[in-house]
């Protein structure tokens, strides 16, 4: 999978749009590629509005052109998530800092809401239908950029809709918690 790491400011104003954050979630659930006439009506705002978002992130390579249709004479654009990962510099200490916080914050409370909003839905329904997990693990540095590399790679293998498969979004959080040496 291909990086994409935004370090300029301009990037950085694109990429943390709250429209078009609702874009990319909505592209990435999706079971296929979308126009723009598809994305307003989730989205409730105009097409050209979000043709305008569409090539914002066009430009930054986030999204991309998958297939046209002629549809009554007049060609349908199909959008879909390019398979990139986005890197916004969180080991950085610079002046962006406190945007990438915020985007950040963003990102998984957008996670968190659609987690709440299908626990409402599925109470007792399904017996597996999500799931939060918490707690710490005890690893050295090898185990884990091991367990990094697992969930990468799970993470690139399922990436796009297949036949038979529901989307299943995810936050996961993994960080050097303190160091034993240096508590």
């Amino acid at each position: 999978m291909r990086k994409i790491r935004l370090t300029t400011k301009k990037e950085l104003n694109i990429f943390m749009s709250p429209v078009r954050q609702q874009l990319l979630r909505i592209l990435t659930l999706a079971d296929g590629p979308m126009t723009p006439k598809m994305l307003s009506d989730r989205l409730e705002i105009s097409p050209s509005s979000v043709q305008h978002h569409l090539r914002k992130l066009l430009e930054l390579g986030i999204v991309e052109l998958s297939h046209t249709e002629e549809i009554n004479g007049i060609t349908a654009r199909y959008y879909r998530p390019a398979e990139v990962s986005v890197q916004i510099g969180l080991e950085d200490s610079n002046e962006l800092a406190p945007q990438k916080q915020v985007l950040m914050q963003n990102i998984l409370a957008q996670v968190y809401d659609g987690f709440r909003e299908q626990m409402g839905k599925r109470r007792g329904s399904e017996p597996t239908w999500g799931d939060l997990q918490t707690g710490a693990l005890h690893l050295t540095d090898e185990d884990a950029a091991r367990l990094m590399q697992i969930v990468k790679e799970y993470i690139e293998q399922y990436a796009r809709p297949g036949v038979g498969t529901n989307p299943w979004e995810l936050a996961f959080i993994f960080y050097k918690a303190g160091d034993q040496n240096n508590d």
